[in-house]
């Protein structure tokens, strides 16, 4: 999925040119390459929980917003 961000694959249904997304997707793929499940260790605050991991995701746009924890860009943007 990572390769068809990359690739642009739907970029064309945007409203908008995401200028640093790429940027973003490969700073996600190294930190997912990077991660090892052997070292990992839980810790509180690191990641959502199940019930604030909803929060995060606008279900009418199928967008997540995990970075800032704010409302969907679209939904603020009124698309």
């Amino acid at each position: 999925m990572l390769d068809l961000a990359l690739s642009r694959h739907r970029w064309e249904e945007l409203t908008y040119e995401p200028p640093r997304v790429e940027g973003y997707l490969r700073t996600y793929r190294a930190m997912v390459e990077e991660f090892d499940p052997a070292t990992a260790r839980a810790g509180t605050g690191v990641l959502p929980g199940p019930q604030e991991a909803a929060v995060a995701s606008c279900v009418r746009h199928r967008v997540l917003d995990v970075p800032f924890w704010q409302a969907c860009v679209f939904c603020t943007a009124g698309v």
